[in-house]
């Protein structure tokens, strides 16, 4: 017989939880909560005080199920067989052992979950006590006589069964086959019983055995391994410190050896650069700043060929007359420009005092009057034009001022070159040759001739003056808020210079 008969399994449920999504949160039931059933079982939900059966089609979250507190699965198969022993007297001194076998099948699980059917063999012994007359039907027959004793049970039962039908709550019980034991089968079968519990403990005991030797000697392996791996480990470790050891030595060895090959060529250099220095600080005393010379000295060094040698000197030549005759040209150009534009502001002004003149006499009549105020806007406008003339001529001036300057620049060249070479290589720290002198040597501009300006600004003024017959005005003041004094040559070049 099954040992779980006819309840399967029993779970009891506490409060549903809500599952689910954020917007799908619900109250289920877990699918572990739910028992599996298999075809022959029926699960029964205890709602309340209802019993709902269910033969595997309620989900989780039925109300049936989230409303049980309790679930049964009930056993459902048809004729399981359930033996019950009990003992009658005889007539000597043993008993017999009548052995009955019921045949039962569950009609009502509802019933039987309700009314806790849960140990079918008590109920059915007790079933079999009942019946009157049973411990007699052996007390005039001896042991050895257990044919005519179940012979006599059987006809009994049958004809009790059939009066009155063995019934538990939703099983209906069905009578079986009757056997009558003497007590040396009793105790034979007794005996077969313990043996194999013997046999079965002996197993047991063996497999345990077993399983503890088997545990040892991993154990031992395991043990082994781990001083095998120490062991290797600890060579290992060995081998490294010794590896180490000799790297080390050699980075030492090799450290030392390059930090003196590395003295040993500084010093070489060091010679070098010192004699470097002496050369060159007796070419600087030789040549100084002429740039012919330092040509000279780039060719004999071999930094330039006799063809650009030559090529250079005849440029700078070249340059030194063009600038000079330049120079003085644009300084003639430019007083008799400036001599020219004093004239004509000279003569616009007595212009301008004679027409006013002329236009205030004639103030009587209207028309006359509107004539001359014409007149003499258009003279302003001709005096505006004639100013921006002179003020383009001036920016031009200027402007060729500037050019003079930077030739004048180009002229020192090859001396800032040269000097830049020096500075660059160093050749200034370890002597006494004063390096601040050289390089406000090689960047002073020499400034231009100053120009006769200031005598020709006293004769226009002075022309002025002697004007015979006029009132003398003062000359408008410069458009852009100057003195003429500030378009000086001379001026420009130095303030450039510096």
């Amino acid at each position: 017989m099954a040992e779980k008969y006819p309840l399967v399994e029993q779970r009891e449920y506490g409060r549903p939880d809500r599952r689910g999504g954020i917007w799908r949160r619900r109250v289920t039931r877990g699918d572990d909560e739910l028992p599996r059933v298999a075809a022959h079982h029926v699960r029964v939900f205890r709602v309340g005080e209802e019993y709902v059966e269910d033969h595997g089609q309620l989900r989780a979250d039925d109300p049936v199920v989230t409303g049980a507190s309790s679930v049964t699965v009930v056993d459902r198969r048809i004729e399981v067989p359930v033996v019950v022993e009990t003992r009658i007297p005889s007539a000597e001194a043993g008993d017999f052992t009548v052995r009955a076998c019921f045949y039962c099948t569950v009609t009502d699980p509802s019933a039987v979950v309700r009314d806790g059917v849960t140990d079918v063999e008590a109920l059915l012994l007790a079933r079999l006590r009942e019946v009157p007359g049973l411990t007699e039907d052996g007390s005039d027959l001896p042991v050895v006589d257990t044919a005519a004793v179940r012979a006599r049970i059987d006809a009994r039962l049958t004809a009790y069964h059939e009066m009155r039908p063995s019934l538990v709550s939703g099983i209906r019980a069905r009578h079986g086959t009757i056997e009558v034991l003497t007590p040396e089968e009793m105790s034979a079968h007794v005996k077969e019983l313990e043996q194999a519990r013997l046999d079965r403990t002996r197993q047991r005991h063996q497999a345990e055995m077993e399983q503890q030797a088997a545990l040892d000697r991993a154990l031992r392996e395991a043990e082994l391994e781990l001083k095998h791996e120490e062991i290797r480990n600890l060579q290992a470790m060995r081998k490294e410190r010794n590896r180490q050891e000799e790297e080390t030595l050699r980075t030492g060895y090799e450290r030392g050896a390059g930090a003196e090959r590395q003295d040993y060529e500084l010093e070489i250099e060091r010679r070098r650069n010192r004699f470097t220095r002496a050369e060159i600080e007796d070419d600087i005393k030789l040549i100084g700043s002429d740039p012919v010379a330092a040509d000279y000295l780039a060719w004999r060094n071999g930094d330039i060929s006799a063809d650009e040698l030559s090529k250079r000197l005849h440029a700078a030549e070249e340059r030194w007359d063009s600038r000079k005759d330049d120079r003085l040209r644009l300084d003639r150009d430019y007083e008799m420009t400036r001599r020219g534009l004093d004239r004509d502001d000279l003569r616009w002004q007595v212009e301008r005092e004679d027409r006013r003149q002329e236009l205030t006499r004639s103030e009587g009549r209207e028309e006359t009057a509107a004539q001359r105020h014409e007149e003499a806007r258009r003279w302003d406008l001709d005096h505006q034009d004639r100013l921006r003339q002179r003020q383009e001529k001036r920016e031009d001036a200027k402007e060729h001022q500037r050019d003079q300057h930077e030739l004048a620049k180009q002229q020192l060249s090859v001396r800032a070159t040269l000097g830049k070479q020096a500075i660059d290589r160093g050749l200034f720290d370890s002597t006494m040759y004063d390096a601040g002198a050289f390089i406000n040597s090689v960047g002073d501009v020499p400034p231009t001739p100053t120009s006769p300006q200031g005598e020709l600004k006293g004769g226009a003024k002075g022309e002025l003056r002697r004007a015979p017959g006029r009132t003398a005005e003062a000359p408008p003041a410069p458009a852009d808020g100057d003195d003429a004094d500030d378009f000086d040559p001379a001026n420009q070049e130095g303030s450039l210079g510096n």
